[in-house]
């Protein structure tokens, strides 16, 4: 698909940001029409190859813009089956057809036929229903109150060109001025973000330091001079992980303060196995403190786990975390 505009881009970090605000009308307006135009230079020209049902698209744009939910378990399956569309026949249909355009022949019937787009599963209009939940999500990403007036506007306004080069001289915004909408979003959505890492930096922080220190006062928790806290829950062998370069295989479960659980080797039913370089310093550092067969918890500060960064949607910034581990077995590096 030839990508005309930039917003679809954006609206995929728009999607984690909070409402960015503060818009006026004019500029509701503007940013409206602006991702009404990409949307339509999308359908009319990106997937004119594909004969999708236009106007399925459009009625999923609106019906999802106005009570889609972007954390729903329908887009999810929808975003799903749209990988499994795009690897099963969207990409063999691309490939075979930049195959055909490349050939020079005066007899086009003689070159062999495109493979399906559509079957029995992903019918015409169930991939046109998906295209236009995705491209509904990505509108309601933006987390303004655009007007869907408006970006319907510039999606028949598209419709009327006969090729994107029209753009310009035909439509309401030009590209330049589309693109420059579409930075300040993006400008926007990443002084949101910054804002709410910061916010959760400074939540986390002060959340972590109170519930270590309350860990700290638990009977039987010792602490490293690292910061580690630790507690052996079921005392284990002599043969211990002595090098960061040792592998052990352990069972697992990681827990943030709050009990949530976002990992756990338990739930997958079966251990791993790691070389102790592998993974956090909490980790290889707290392994070295149990012998194989035993059982530690351990509660590791931010710094020794993931830092600033966070991990996943789980693992916010500066999160202390609790993990339970059993070592099962260690094999010492040769």
């Amino acid at each position: 698909m030839k990508k005309i505009f930039t917003f679809l881009a954006v609206a995929a970090v728009a999607t984690s940001a909070t409402s960015c605000g503060s818009l006026n009308s004019k500029e509701i307006d503007s940013l409206s029409y602006a991702i009404g135009a990409d949307l339509g230079m999308n359908i009319t020209f990106g997937m004119a190859d594909f004969d999708l049902d236009r106007n399925i698209i459009i009625d999923n744009i609106e019906s999802f813009y106005k009570s889609g939910d972007i954390e729903g378990e329908e887009l999810q399956e929808v975003r799903t089956k749209m990988m499994e569309y795009q690897y099963t026949l969207l990409m063999p249909y691309m490939n075979a057809k930049r195959i055909n355009d490349m050939v020079q022949t005066d007899c086009p019937d003689t070159l062999p036929a495109l493979p399906a787009i559509f079957n029995e599963t992903f019918t015409r209009e169930y991939v046109s229903k998906m295209m236009g939940m995705n491209m509904g999500a990505a509108v309601k990403s933006v987390k303004e109150e655009l007007k869907m007036r408006d970006i319907l506007r510039a999606i028949d306004d598209v419709e009327k060109l006969n090729a994107p080069e029209e753009a310009d001289s035909l439509l309401l915004m030009t590209q330049d001025q589309m693109r420059n909408a579409f930075t300040q979003l993006q400008q926007r959505v990443q002084q949101k973000a910054a804002e709410e890492h910061e916010r959760k930096l400074k939540e986390n922080t002060e959340a972590s330091a109170k519930w270590l220190a309350e860990v700290e006062q638990m009977e039987g928790v010792q602490k490293t001079e690292s910061g580690i806290l630790y507690r052996i829950d079921r005392e284990g062998s002599e043969v211990m992980a002595t090098e960061d370069t040792d592998v052990v295989l352990v069972n697992y479960e990681g827990k943030t303060s709050e009990g949530k659980v976002f990992d756990s080797s338990y739930e997958r039913g079966e251990p791993i196995s790691f070389p102790l370089n592998r993974v956090i310093k909490g980790w290889t550092e707290g392994m070295k403190l149990v012998g194989e067969g035993g059982q530690i918890t351990l509660w590791i500060p931010a710094e020794l786990a993931y830092g600033e960064r966070g991990a996943g949607a789980d693992i916010g910034p500066n999160q202390a975390l609790e993990f339970k581990v059993e070592l099962i077995e260690v094999n010492p590096a040769e």
